[in-house]
């Protein structure tokens, strides 16, 4: 618990030293979001060594320079973000609930990046948010999507929601499964302690969708969830069916 609250503490003044000139940064370069990622991506980085995470990534190399992509991870835990924001080679951008726009200098630093914020039990609040996010995708800006909508509670991936895969093919991006391995045993949703382990990311090859319908959001989920559950433990496969 010791090394926890160090690494929190850390990166807690981290985030308040170099945050708050990178905001700073971004302003006086009109808004432009890029040392915000830098800066992010060295505090996430900070956070998993502190902690004793051991990262190991696999497949990066399908991920190509210049192209926009929906990235979608299974959701096993506290700990998914901050691992994989170092790891994908591009800066990401996310649909985050309403309630983390609140946070002192993180909500600022995330509304600056182009973070997107709903309201999760308002439908309309959402769908005013998938469409921002496939305009931005449109745009030239890739997402990180977490399909499962919440974190996993017994280690096991659970059902995807169709939201994403309307987005794809809405803005014609492609999509690159990930998937997240040993997670929820470093630092699973009800727990505040971070136990010494080893993460595995895998990127999986990109699924076009630029010919793909919305009729076919289905089999498109279906296609990325058997996707990213062959590389997942047998104790962190599926028990139930991947829609929800």
């Amino acid at each position: 618990m010791i090394r926890t609250l160090l690494a929190i503490a850390v990166v807690s003044l981290y985030l308040l030293v170099v945050g708050s000139v990178s905001i700073l940064l971004a302003v006086l370069a009109g808004g432009d979001p890029r040392v915000l990622y830098s800066v992010g991506r060295v505090g996430c980085s900070l956070l998993t060594r502190l902690a004793g995470i051991k990262v190991e990534v696999r497949g990066r190399e399908h991920v190509k320079p210049g192209r926009t992509y929906l990235f979608v991870a299974n959701h096993q835990g506290n700990c998914d973000p901050p691992v994989l924001l170092p790891v994908i080679p591009r800066d990401v951008r996310f649909l985050l609930k309403k309630e983390l726009r609140r946070v002192p200098l993180l909500g600022r630093i995330m509304k600056l990046g182009g973070f997107i914020f709903i309201d999760r039990k308002n439908r309309n609040s959402a769908l005013e948010g998938m469409e921002e996010a496939v305009a931005q995708m449109r745009a030239g800006h890739s997402f990180l999507i977490f399909p499962e909508g919440t974190r996993s509670r017994t280690g096991r991936m659970g059902p995807f929601k169709k939201g994403p895969f309307m987005m794809a093919i809405q803005a014609a991006v492609p999509i690159i499964p990930i998937t997240i391995s040993g997670s929820f045993e470093v630092m699973p949703p009800a727990q505040l302690k971070i136990s010494r382990g080893t993460i595995r990311v895998t990127f999986h090859p990109a699924i076009e969708t630029r010919q793909l319908r919305l009729g076919q959001r289905e089999e498109l989920l279906v296609e990325v969830a058997r996707i990213i559950a062959s590389q997942l433990k047998e104790h962190e496969q599926p028990l139930v069916s991947t829609t929800s």
